[in-house]
């Protein structure tokens, strides 16, 4: 892929963080009684999140030509000589598309109050985004097959401070999604950090 066509796709992730400056929300009204009223769109939503989070390591390997396959749960990048940058990439992709994911259910999670189903997916999305990042700073952190440990190889940053750089985004989100009267500065440092995080991976 040509640096034209990289530079292209991150001005497009830029672009799209700018035109969702202005509704940068925070939940507010959604509590987790909400959950019994509506487990299964809660649930929908927790593994539409998980599922981002996977497609975007897959997008990422297929649109940099890497190969991928499965390790059970795990998704693996045979390649024997992979590339710093491309192992930053695939190991940073879920990380990137769940930000996304949840700025966007954020959005939903402010502007369609009245559509009860809409606003519990959503909620869902969050959910997935808080537990997949909880899941990065404890028992997944030193995974070797895990996208810290991947982060931490590609470029010489250890596991801890990469989990900490994840981990600010995901508590700011999880303010925004349970908090009441939340700051209008709490969602714009998370959306903020979520940008920073992308630009760093595909400018690195």
């Amino acid at each position: 892929m040509s640096v034209s066509c990289v530079w292209r796709g991150l001005l497009r992730s830029v672009l799209l963080l700018a035109c969702l400056l202005p509704t940068y929300a925070a939940a507010d009204s959604w509590f987790v009684d909400e959950l019994n009223k509506d487990r299964k769109s809660v649930l929908f939503g927790f593994v539409g999140g998980l599922f981002a989070h996977e497609l975007g390591h897959m997008s990422v390997a297929t649109m940099r030509g890497i190969d991928f396959e499965f390790d059970g749960v795990s998704i693996v990048y045979p390649e024997p000589a992979l590339s710093d940058k491309n192992r930053l990439l695939v190991a940073s992709a879920g990380f990137q598309v769940q930000w996304l994911a949840s700025e966007i259910a954020f959005h939903y999670l402010e502007k369609r109050k009245d559509d009860a189903t809409s606003v519990n997916a959503a909620a869902g999305v969050v959910l997935s985004h808080l537990g997949i990042t909880a899941a990065y700073l404890t028992f997944l952190r030193n995974h070797a097959k895990g996208d810290i440990e991947g982060m931490s190889e590609a470029t010489g940053i250890s596991n801890d401070r990469l989990a900490l750089a994840v981990a600010i985004p995901a508590l700011l989100d999880g303010w925004r999604l349970f908090g009441t009267a939340t700051p209008a500065w709490v969602p714009t440092v998370s959306a903020l950090t979520k940008g920073a995080g992308v630009a760093w991976a595909w400018t690195y």
